[in-house]
């Protein structure tokens, strides 16, 4: 997860955003267009469509204040545009809640925002807008502000956990009856203070390694094995590989060479051979059913913008193991994986927090 998750919301009239720059981001656009919303429209030509999300309305908050003379224009890479200006309020994430900025969309015009409330404040500081200096995970967790507008969440950790039809949410730790019986969850470094990435050494395909490093020890850091960075990013659907020899650090094109084996007999998708993967030391598995797209009956494997350097490790890594962000120490996040349990149920909407709640106090 780059910075943030863009998610759905039931209760709110407006949609929290996190952009590539993980500061919280609510719609609050005019309700000017009446051209009905059709969630299963593939035509990604279509225009964005204001009545498929849930605005914020600020008269309707007692507690709302615009700051004067702030605005944003935000570009995404996707090329994305959103601009508005920032506001502050009381803004809640579960049970918890804290007064903090955020911003206010007053203009979108990208289709991909549509029947989508919102994107998560869950990146880091080093990432934020200069106006809107703390995400809205860090306020959440933040004692310092006034106690009678806020709850706290003591442990700066959150975990998710994403499967084909839904997704959950654990802040403060993870649950461990989330994770496959027999494995355990696996600590690393970020290698960036300014987005989720880890060190990926190794991936391969029906046993065949797609990384193939030009020189297996790190010139940067001797004694060390080569890698590459894999950015961790919910807003990606797919596995992003590189097509490129990236400068001399590979020997072999991961994409290319991937493709030339999906498309040989040898690893057929009826063998429904995983991905593995080499992340800090560690090796997960990226089901079969994970990776291949049976609706569309094609892999859902792509190629990198060329003058990108690593590999983008998408919703199939989500969907395939529980991921724990932990910011206790800011400007050194730890990064938590390990492998899902396919029996654990993410908690629905509207559930009873009491019939749900981990059953150990260690998950927490």
């Amino acid at each position: 997860m780059r910075n943030g998750k863009r998610t759905r919301s039931s209760s709110s009239m407006c949609a929290t955003l996190s952009s590539v720059l993980v500061t919280a981001f609510l719609f609050a656009l005019s309700p000017s267009s009446t051209t009905a919303y059709d969630p299963f429209q593939q035509d990604s030509n279509q225009p964005f469509n204001i009545n498929s999300t849930n605005r914020f309305h600020p008269a309707q908050s007692l507690s709302f204040a615009q700051v004067l003379f702030d605005g944003f224009d935000l570009k995404y890479a996707d090329t994305a545009d959103l601009d508005g200006y920032i506001g502050q309020d009381i803004v809640g994430l579960g049970r918890y809640y804290a007064r903090t900025k955020f911003g206010c969309i007053t203009k979108c015009d990208s289709a991909d925002f549509n029947g989508v409330d919102g994107i998560l404040g869950l990146g880091m500081p080093d990432a934020a807008l200069a106006s809107i200096p703390e995400p809205l995970f860090f306020a959440i967790t933040d004692n310092t502000g006034d106690p009678v507008s806020q709850r706290i969440l003591k442990d700066r950790k959150f975990t998710m956990l994403v499967t084909k039809d839904a997704g959950e949410l654990q802040l403060g730790g993870y649950d461990h009856r989330s994770i496959k019986p027999g494995h355990k969850m696996h600590f690393m470094k970020t290698t960036s203070t300014a987005e989720y990435s880890v060190p990926i050494t190794s991936i391969k395909f029906g046993g065949q390694e797609l990384l193939n490093f030009a020189t297996v020890i790190n010139p940067r850091v001797p004694g060390r094995m080569s890698w590459i960075p894999g950015i961790l990013d919910s807003g990606t659907s797919c596995l992003v590989l590189p097509d490129s020899l990236l400068q001399g650090i590979l020997k072999e094109k991961p994409f290319t060479k991937f493709a030339s084996l999906a498309k040989n007999p040898l690893y057929d998708k009826t063998r429904r051979l995983p991905i593995t993967i080499g992340i800090g030391g560690h090796t997960f598995t990226i089901p079969f059913e994970e990776w291949w797209l049976e609706s569309d009956q094609r892999p859902c494997v792509q190629t990198s913008p060329p003058a990108f350097m690593g590999v983008l490790l998408g919703d199939v890594l989500f969907r395939s193991l529980v991921v724990q962000f932990d910011l206790t120490h800011p400007t050194i996040p730890v990064i938590g994986l390990a492998q899902r349990n396919r029996h654990y149920k993410p908690v629905r909407p509207g559930s009873s927090w009491e019939r749900h709640k981990p059953s150990h106090s260690f998950n927490f």
